[in-house]
């Protein structure tokens, strides 16, 4: 089984400011943004965990680019897992048809899940990408909530004009 790449992250200080950047220089977005995200349950290393943070999502060519600002996150270990904004790829992720089954398949090469999050019916594990990738990698649930939100991103980019590249909101657009 080969993961495709679905999505590359960037953890950034300033939001709005990194979408503006990342559409006046790669022509990225627009992206919607979905600010202090609220989790129906997070965890780090099994446990409980808290996990404030505002992620804005938009297309760039043939992948969707997810840029996250962290607001909080514990226990320390969480955000210490975490790239800091500014060092390179945040993470990147890829869509798993069985969620367990992509766990299992990562874990069995060698791959530690570190943190995971629901929303709703929406799932994910994250792993620690080791010395090979040097960045967390994100496993997502296939869901066709998920398939919505990424096909109206996709559209929003195709024929975009490249203004109003921020666009918060309190729910994923369908």
């Amino acid at each position: 089984m080969t993961a495709e790449l679905h999505h590359v992250g960037y953890v950034v200080e300033d939001l709005p400011a990194a979408a503006e950047r990342f559409a006046r220089q790669y022509g990225a977005g627009p992206f919607y943004a979905l600010e202090h995200i609220v989790f129906d349950e997070v965890t780090y290393r099994g446990e409980p965990a808290l996990y404030d943070h505002s992620s804005a999502f938009g297309w760039s060519g043939p992948i969707m680019v997810e840029l996250t600002q962290v607001h909080d996150a514990q226990p320390a270990g969480l955000i210490e897992a975490l790239v800091k904004p500014g060092d390179g790829i945040g993470h990147v992720g890829w869509l798993a048809d069985s969620l367990e089954d992509e766990v299992a398949r990562l874990e069995a090469t060698g791959l530690a899940s570190f943190h995971t999050g629901r929303i709703g019916p929406v799932s994910a594990v994250w792993f620690d990408g080791g010395p090979l990738l040097g960045h967390p990698i994100e496993v997502l649930q296939r869901r066709d909530e998920l398939l919505g939100f990424y096909d109206m991103l996709r559209r929003a980019h195709d024929g975009w004009d490249g203004q109003d590249p921020y666009r918060a909101t309190k729910e994923p657009p369908a």
